[in-house]
């Protein structure tokens, strides 16, 4: 299968490119990195090119457009910077839900507000002493016309001052026969009384995407705040998921090339004993087998991103495309801090930053183990 972008296609990466060259100045970002601070403006910025919507249907101040082109962005805006463009890539996170699930109303009200850059959309899943999402202790339970929700969600991601709701995984349902057949999705509106957040602490990577733990002291939200049925919200969570894995595998994508491409020209303009690194056959070898890396990551990327596009959304195709592509990106970091030599730990020359983020691709939304998982899974179903 030949992946070759149409012409609007090549419009929208370019238009992704000179956005990059355009905003990414390297001392703003370095401001940025340093002090830790999502890039506001920048987002802002994006959804003037429609960046942010470029999924949701034009009824939604959407383009209207899939999940291939929501890759290719993805994948230019972390070429240009891995901190920068992953806080644009996932201002959205949780938004497919709402895409497929959500009612009119829900839709109305919150997808031309993510479109516009106005809010963060975030899932807030993972509960505190980790375990699997079928263990969730944070219940909803029915209060007159409302749902009272108690509990804590941990590493919730665009949690904080930016954030407009939360997509909250909630027990609904504590007699079920299964643990899992109990559980539903429930927007909650983030200015709502009894929300309390807190920043979940330094971490190794991605430090710019607010992440934070969030705790449920009672708090109401009408019955209609329900996300498609309840009691399905594993499914429904499952169906999402398959989004998020092509979405960081896109993301791992750009850091791979982003880092490729500093490592190269470095190699390029730089000399050991009289001679370009490049010129050294050891240095050949070694680009041309991250090339090779870069390119099969993209082509399984694409591939996943064309069968979600085509109705053909595979979770085995997608958790392949995350793993793989994650994988390459600090496979690929690693090597370009190495022909950066002494160099690649320095701040100024980008590639150490580049590493710790691609680490943190690696384990968002599911580790390597939670792929091969899904993998082998499909697999066996399909015997």
């Amino acid at each position: 299968m030949i992946f070759q972008l149409d012409k609007m296609q090549k419009q929208i990466r370019k238009a992704v490119v000179d956005f990059v060259r355009g905003e990414f100045k390297k001392d703003l970002v370095d401001d940025l990195v340093r002090a830790k601070v999502y890039p506001e403006k920048i987002w802002k910025k994006s959804s003037e090119l429609g960046f942010p919507g470029i999924a949701f249907p034009e009824e939604f101040q959407g383009e209207g457009l899939g999940a291939f082109e929501k890759t290719i962005i993805a994948e230019e805006l972390c070429r240009g910077d891995s901190s920068v463009g992953a806080c644009l890539a996932q201002a959205g996170y949780g938004a497919e839900i709402l895409l497929e699930y959500g009612s009119g109303s829900q839709k109305g009200a919150w997808l031309p507000k993510i479109a516009a850059a106005q809010i963060l959309c975030t899932v807030a899943v993972a509960e505190p002493g980790g375990g699997s999402v079928t263990t969730t202790q944070t219940a909803a339970v029915r209060d007159g016309d409302h749902w009272k929700i108690d509990g804590e969600k941990a590493f919730v991601r665009n949690a904080g001052s930016l954030a407009g709701m939360y997509i909250v995984l909630c027990r609904t349902d504590a007699n079920a026969i299964a643990p899992e057949q109990g559980l539903s999705l429930i927007l909650v509106e983030a200015d709502r009384a009894g929300i309390h957040v807190s920043d979940s602490g330094a971490r190794l990577g991605q430090r710019q995407i607010p992440a934070g733990e969030v705790r449920f002291d009672s708090v109401c939200v009408p019955m209609e705040n329900l996300i498609g049925k309840e009691n399905q919200g594993i499914r429904q969570l499952g169906d999402f998921l398959n989004h998020a894995r092509l979405s960081t595998a896109a993301q791992s994508l750009g850091i791979a090339q982003g880092a490729f491409d500093r490592a190269f020209a470095y190699v390029q303009q730089r000399e050991q004993f009289r001679k370009k690194i490049i010129d050294f056959q050891v240095t050949r070898h070694k680009l041309a087998d991250l090339a090779t890396e870069i390119e099969a990551a993209r082509l399984l990327t694409y591939q996943a991103a064309w069968a979600v596009d085509n109705d053909r959304a595979d979770a085995r195709l997608c958790a392949m495309a995350k793993m793989h592509a994650a994988r390459s990106a600090v496979a690929v970091c690693d090597e370009a801090i190495q022909l950066l030599g002494g160099y690649g730990y320095m701040q100024e020359y980008e590639v150490e930053r580049f590493f710790r983020d691609a680490k943190t691709a690696d384990i968002i939304d599911g580790s390597r183990n939670a792929q091969k998982d899904v993998i082998i899974d499909a697999l066996i179903g399909k015997k």
